[in-house]
């Protein structure tokens, strides 16, 4: 039976935040800073952020930078939150300001809800974990995704510009990462109208970036495009809860060390493909491919701009699958279409071998 938000019943509690369009040459964050009370902030970038970031600022906003912490890993391993709060602790902030993607994100949160700092995030990429209460956490060899409304970012600054600083293979990994989080809130257990609307303007508005700037390369309306359907995607997921796809995604990041936004990228179109017989809403995307099937269509535009091709060239034995299987239902996870470890894993090998891709 396929899924349709306004057949059942749901609750939505919605999650505020500021959202502040466009940088404006610094202005925008100043006026954040103002707002908010802020004096001394610690800022979370790369180093290659950090220092791109301070060509972005005026003295008066250095003036208000206490500290920098450029340790940034991917999947947030806990040391490195532990090391982030000893450095928030060390120069006295006030405040986070986040600079980058989604590990730098997810970093922010983890110390904003250790620290009760409050976080104005400024996102580089499209991740669009700068608007939801998720943060992904690796313990022990183990990602976990934490769920608080307190770590939501206090003002969200969106730059169009600053996404043409990704090349376009980074920015259709990037894009395809926020596309996931808007296919599994269409579907979600707790879907309603809002984020079924959502996350299908969501995924049009990134789809139609993504294709622009592969065909006629970066512009302003092309990030304007993108990083609106990042925002929209994001708002969506915020809503709703994680299912079957980031369980995945997170047994392979966490535990063997995948690419985040690769991963989501190569895995997507397979769940996709998966779940259209028990989804309804899924099948309403060919549209945005000129009527082609969503999922063979996304995996040969990714594949085809850079994305990687399949889960073994990501370096993941095969041997290992059925152990990804049974780590990713070790614990029940939402999914419209039943699935058993058995089934999953033959989903998993058709991502290995990349049955999808066009290129192979």
């Amino acid at each position: 039976m396929g899924v349709n938000a306004a057949s059942h019943p749901f609750i939505l509690d919605l999650k505020a935040h500021r959202v502040v369009w466009g940088w404006r040459d610094g202005l925008a964050l100043a006026s954040e800073l103002e707002h908010n009370g802020i004096r001394r902030f610690m800022l979370l970038a790369s180093s290659r952020r950090a220092e791109q970031f301070s060509t972005l600022i005026d003295s008066e906003i250095a003036a208000r930078r206490s500290g920098i912490f450029a340790e940034i890993i991917p999947h947030v391993p806990q040391h490195s939150v532990d090391a982030a709060c000893e450095a928030a602790s060390r120069c006295d902030a006030d405040a986070l300001v986040v600079f980058g993607g989604g590990s730098a994100l997810d970093t922010a949160k983890a110390v904003g809800h250790r620290t009760g700092l409050p976080v104005i995030a400024i996102p580089t990429n499209f991740s669009g974990s700068e608007v939801t209460w998720n943060y992904g956490l690796t313990v022990g060899g183990s990602k976990r995704t934490m769920r608080e409304p307190s770590v939501l970012p206090r003002a969200v600054i969106y730059e169009p510009c600053l996404a043409g600083t990704m090349t376009l293979s980074v920015a259709v990994c990037s894009g395809v990462n926020a596309i996931a989080h808007a296919i599994e809130a269409l579907y979600a257990p707790e879907a309603n109208p809002l984020t079924q609307s959502l996350a299908e303007a969501g995924i049009a508005s990134m789809v139609a970036g993504l294709r622009e700037w592969a065909e006629m390369g970066f512009s302003a309306q092309a990030g304007t495009s993108c990083l609106q359907g990042a925002w929209l995607c994001g708002e969506a997921l915020s809503q709703v809860g994680m299912g079957l796809h980031h369980r995945i995604c997170h047994v392979l990041g966490g535990t063997y060390g995948l690419p985040h936004a690769a991963t989501h990228t190569l895995m997507l179109p397979y769940l996709i493909g998966f779940n259209v017989p028990y989804a309804l809403a899924l099948s309403r995307l060919d549209k945005l491919f000129d009527g082609a099937p969503f999922a063979k269509s996304l995996a040969e535009f990714a594949t085809t701009h850079g994305a990687p091709v399949s889960l073994a060239s990501l370096g993941l034995p095969e041997q290992e699958l059925a152990r990804v299987a049974s780590l990713a239902l070790d614990t029940p996870v939402p999914n419209p279409r039943p699935i058993t470890t058995i089934e999953l894993e033959v989903v998993l090998k058709r991502a290995w071998r990349g049955e999808l891709a066009e290129v192979h």
